[in-house]
């Protein structure tokens, strides 16, 4: 039995969550570990539907969907060049004469199926295509009933209006779609596939720095502005990161490409703020010199998230996830950003699952 597993048994027994939110991104390794049993297959052959003929992807969401599909959209194009966009619902609901291209596929991602101009964009594009796909985690809504091609995440009801474990599932999700559609073009997908299945592990090795992370959460919750700064797909998970903070603690929180952020933007660390990196092994050097730029006329507290020990940086400011590859860094970042929002919100003893003047439409 999984560590997962007997860790979600014990908290059922002996309840220590303190919010919904709390337990649902408890849950999220339980819930990969399902979607990798419900659609991987023997030799690693994915099990989705999904049409033969796919030339183009177009990815259509709002909030933290269309994070999660800006995420996989970089990964999509830096392996199939070109390959996909990505729009905001909103977007694409006020283009009445949106071309609708012949060979596409229109993938559209809600929690709840629900989503107003999600559901007014589906309705657009399926006027004019059949070839519609739906990632959502609830089955009888809209988009679940209406798309030709769809995928359950699975990820049960998520109570807290901040979504962390749906979120988490359509992002693996997308990720297993992609595949299935690199594997029908052709593509060797066994590597991918593998890091995949190590993904739940990662989840819960993130999970298990919540108490050195607290430290940060502590210094944060003290300052009136966040700041995040990635680099590729991991800048557009910065976003997600910034969304979770900015709606459960109501802190001032962006993000923004590293090196983007000496641009101008770094002028607000003249008020009190924090900043956090998320460095890769491809942004090392580019970090080193942002935080070296930055140290010489700010002053400002950091967490550093490193996927690997390193010397490059103070231990101090650090948070490593040893992670083995590009999916376990990606998740374990994901887990540990919501973690931190959680505990922001709890330290500012915000409404942590139902922020002010927020709502959540789930069927």
């Amino acid at each position: 039995m999984t560590n997962s597993i007997l860790r979600i048994l014990n908290n059922f027994f002996s309840p220590q969550y303190r919010c919904y939110m709390d337990k649902e991104i408890s849950e999220e390794s339980h819930i990969t570990e399902k979607l990798i049993r419900k659609y991987i297959k023997l030799n690693f052959n994915i099990d989705i539907e999904i049409p033969q003929d796919i030339k183009h992807i177009v990815l259509i969401a709002s909030g933290s969907s269309y994070h999660c599909a800006a995420i996989v959209s970089d990964f999509i194009n830096s392996k199939i060049h070109s390959f996909s966009d990505v729009y905001y619902s909103s977007e694409v609901c006020l283009n009445k004469d949106y071309k609708i291209s012949d060979n596409t596929l229109y993938i559209f991602i809600s929690q709840s199926g629900e989503t107003k101009d999600t559901n007014e964009a589906f309705n657009l594009i399926a006027s004019k295509t059949k070839n519609t796909f739906a990632i959502t985690n609830t089955k009888n809504s809209n988009l679940y009933d209406n798309c030709r091609y769809k995928i359950l995440t699975d990820a049960g009801s998520e109570r807290a209006i901040a979504s962390t474990k749906a979120m988490c599932a359509q992002t693996f999700c997308l990720f297993l779609t992609i595949l299935k559609i690199m594997q029908n073009l052709g593509i060797d997908t066994k590597i991918y596939v593998e890091y995949l299945l190590k993904v739940p592990s990662s989840i819960d090795n993130a999970l298990a720095k919540s108490k050195e992370l607290k430290q940060f959460s502590k210094i944060f919750a003290q300052n009136g502005s966040i700041i995040l700064l990635a680099n590729g797909s991991f800048y557009r998970l910065a976003k997600e990161g910034a969304l979770k903070i900015r709606e459960t603690s109501y802190l001032n929180t962006f993000a923004c490409p590293m090196g983007e952020f000496l641009h101008g933007h770094m002028a607000i660390l003249n008020n009190k703020s924090s900043v956090i990196f998320i460095v890769n092994k491809d942004n090392i050097e580019l970090t080193k010199n942002v935080i070296n730029r930055l140290e010489e006329n700010y002053k400002f507290d950091k967490l550093i998230i490193s996927d690997s020990q390193t010397n490059d940086f103070n231990k101090k400011d650090t948070i490593v996830l040893n992670s083995e590859n590009y999916f376990s860094y990606l998740f374990s970042c994901l887990t540990i950003l919501q973690l931190c929002a959680l505990q922001i919100s709890e330290i500012l003893n915000r409404n942590t699952d139902k922020p002010s003047g927020l709502s959540k439409v789930v069927k």
